[in-house]
């Protein structure tokens, strides 16, 4: 995985090992076995960090997440042109997804077989996402105070709708071609955060 480096860490020793084998086989053909021998650590190892091999997918795909966010967090600055800057934020989002897309395929398909553990990991990233996007609107409130709050629900709705998006794409097979999407989810996401001021009452 472009995102994970080389580490001592065993528990990032075994991710980085995961997302290389993911480039070329499916799941499904992994065994922990592949996995600690593509991390040169032992199977003791690998057990100390995860229950099963779906644990170590489900960290994985967890990992993702929380790199894209802070790739997106460090990229927005909303002290700029609010459409600018959500175009751009989109674009790099898709690109860092793009870059890697035997890893994003297998992870976005693989994530809806796992159960409630794997909705459980889709819930979690889904609202740090849409925490992410409500922080956004709040700090655009501080310079536009009537502008309105976004509620959780919509916010959650949102990235939701951009996961669909990306899903969609990968199910059609243009996980290679996500940066595509770019007018769509930008257009999305400006109607959902440059939402009408609100009218003040007299």
């Amino acid at each position: 995985m472009n995102d994970i480096t080389d580490s001592n860490e065993p528990r990032l020793r075994l991710l980085t090992a995961l997302s290389g084998l993911l480039a070329d086989k499916a799941s499904a053909d992994i065994t922990v076995g592949d996995i600690v021998a593509q991390a040169r650590v032992s199977k003791r190892t690998f057990y100390e960090q995860f229950a099963t091999k779906d644990d170590c997918l489900l960290a994985l795909f967890e990992h993702l997440g929380d790199s894209t966010l802070a790739l997106i967090a460090a990229d927005y600055h909303p002290s700029d042109d609010v459409a600018e800057a959500i175009e751009s934020v989109t674009r790099a989002y898709l690109l860092h997804l793009q870059g890697q897309p035997a890893l994003v395929r297998t992870l976005y398909t693989e994530l809806l077989t796992i159960g409630a553990e794997g909705l459980a990991v889709r819930r979690r990233i889904t609202q740090r996402f849409a925490d992410f996007l409500i922080h956004q609107t709040e700090l655009a409130r501080l310079r536009e105070p009537h502008k309105r709050p976004l509620p959780t629900a919509l916010a959650t709705a949102a990235v939701g709708g951009v996961n669909e998006l990306i899903l969609q794409a990968i199910e059609e097979g243009r996980a290679d071609r996500l940066v595509a999407l770019t007018p769509a989810v930008t257009a999305f996401m400006q109607a959902v955060l440059q939402q009408p001021i609100a009218q003040v009452t007299a």
